[in-house]
């Protein structure tokens, strides 16, 4: 069966423009701030953060479930959910749940952005290669130090995304690039055991195919 063009509603003889939306169910304020960013009502995305009550990985994604199941999620559209976690082996030890959880419910337009060991990984792309077997605060003091030029009072809650946004490409190709190695040396790059790691490569292509197909 063919799909909608994502970007249009079709309502009886008449068409008209109605935005992609994709919800990002987080617990931390450094991803919402940074996400919320895609938000582009005139390229077709509508970018929704919703309170996942949660701040465990399963609760997240089982309370993304609920609210696609008790809301309009239009899959046909383009909608999208986007569970937004990091590995963190304390609060999600049983990330593999939540993975499976994501993967049964990805016909209903459920993805996840995973970060090892945390989101801030993907802020170092930008600017570096990412370090191997650090912690979240590790991470999160090499962020500090390589933006400190441009931000020297930074801290989780800034929001540096126009200080990253010529950078982008840059940390595009290097998520790609560590996935590929990663993959080769882990049995699942979705695990406590691959850091560092990030599919945030995954969420810009999508962000990237939205924007093209309403041109």
């Amino acid at each position: 069966m063919r799909t909608r063009a994502r970007g249009k509603e079709q309502k009886g003889k008449s068409t008209k423009e109605k935005p992609c939306k994709i919800y990002i169910f987080t617990e931390g304020d450094t991803e919402e701030i940074y996400l919320q960013h895609y938000d582009n009502k005139k390229k077709g995305i509508e970018v929704i953060p919703v309170d996942p009550k949660h701040t465990d990985a399963v609760g997240i994604v089982k309370y993304a479930k609920k609210y696609i199941d008790d809301n309009e999620v239009d899959v046909e559209l383009g909608d999208k959910c986007y569970c937004v976690f990091d590995s963190d082996p304390e609060s999600n030890p049983n990330i593999n749940e939540a993975f499976d959880l994501v993967n049964g419910y990805k016909h209903k337009g459920l993805e996840c952005i995973f970060s090892n060991p945390s989101f801030e990984i993907w802020f170092i792309l930008h600017y570096r290669k990412a370090p191997y077997g650090k912690s979240a605060e590790d991470v999160k003091k090499i962020v500090k130090d390589l933006v400190k030029e441009e931000e020297p009072e930074y801290k989780e809650t800034t929001d540096i995304f126009d200080i990253l946004l010529d950078k982008q490409d840059k940390a595009f190709k290097e998520a790609v690039m560590l996935h590929k190695t990663q993959a080769e040396v882990h049995k699942s790059v979705f695990s406590h055991e691959c850091n560092p790691y990030t599919n945030m490569f995954e969420f810009i292509t999508y962000i990237k195919e939205v924007k093209k197909d309403i041109r």
